[in-house]
């Protein structure tokens, strides 16, 4: 059992909160910190002290409701504090509470402009409700602040590349990679940049090492490629890199079908020679064309 102290310091506090932490015994924590704050006798910053930690121990526990009743209890108080305040806008956002948490977040960065972990998630709730400029914004402050981090790359990079402004998105991506090589979905946003300014040597040897990592990041990867090897001329590569699609998921039958049409308008010089691979490729497609790429060619040449 832990012996409850009336006049506890925070060095004593500090120093069995980290013991407790280091044996990940968070129920005990739990246990004990309650008992110190019941104890009495504790001042307003120390008592501020234990609930934050006492809501972080309620997260290990996953027990989000409990943390946040601490927390509010922290910043009861001691208002000024940061950490329960940014605690209780994370368990916000994790529960999509996105008004909640961005509002929450904005009250820190009036206190601490400079506060990273506001900024950037400051710039996730904008960018999880459709606020692009807004989450643009905190996430390039973020990432100049910390550009040692790939979080904010990333995000620069994916907000950028929904606002298709493809040439200032790349560098965030490339950056993001550079942190962390394997996060297939920076490598996913490198792809896409590069196909769309047209360096499509780059992009299919992005997507290679895409479809070399699997994961999952492989059905992308192919259609960004054959995509790539169209523009090259390339049609016979395309076609047997978009097959790969069909292998991976029956449902993409439909999106050859599509992307055939989609090709009707781009290249219709190509359209009868990328059927033609296709169908060489998988004959059982023919049922899923039905006829309906030819039938658009036919209705154009009429």
């Amino acid at each position: 059992m832990n012996q409850v102290q009336s006049s506890i310091t925070d060095s004593q506090l500090g120093e069995r909160i980290c013991e407790l932490k280091n044996q990940q015994a968070y129920q005990e924590l739990v246990d004990y910190l309650i008992g110190q704050i019941s104890a009495g006798g504790m001042p307003s910053d120390l008592q501020a002290k234990a609930y934050n930690e006492l809501g972080l121990a309620h997260l290990q526990l996953d027990e989000p409701m409990e943390a946040e009743k601490a927390f509010l209890s922290a910043i009861e108080r001691s208002p000024k504090s940061i950490n329960p305040k940014f605690n209780r806008a994370n368990i916000a956002l994790f529960a999509q509470q996105y008004a909640l948490a961005l509002e929450l977040y904005r009250e820190i960065l009036t206190v601490d402009a400079g506060h990273a972990g506001a900024t950037y998630h400051a710039g996730l709730c904008c960018a999880m409700t459709g606020q692009q400029q807004e989450a643009l914004t905190y996430f390039e402050t973020s990432a100049t602040a910390a550009p040692e981090a790939m979080g904010p790359n990333f995000w620069s990079g994916e907000t950028l590349l929904a606002m298709k402004q493809y040439e200032s998105a790349l560098p965030y991506f490339l950056q993001a990679v550079s942190i962390t090589p394997d996060h297939r979905e920076s490598r996913r946003g490198v792809a896409i940049c590069q196909f769309e300014l047209g360096k499509y040597d780059d992009c299919i040897t992005q997507c290679d090492e895409l479809i070399e990592s699997g994961g999952g990041a492989e059905y992308l990867a192919f259609q960004i490629k054959g995509d790539a090897l169209i523009e090259q001329g390339n049609i016979e590569a395309a076609a047997m890199c978009h097959l790969e699609l069909a292998y991976l998921d029956f449902d993409a039958r439909d999106y050859l079908v599509m992307r055939s049409r989609k090709l009707e308008k781009q290249h219709p010089e190509c359209v009868e020679e990328y059927v033609a691979f296709l169908l060489s490729g998988m004959p059982d497609l023919e049922r899923a064309f039905d006829g309906s790429a030819f039938e658009c060619q036919s209705e154009q040449q009429q």
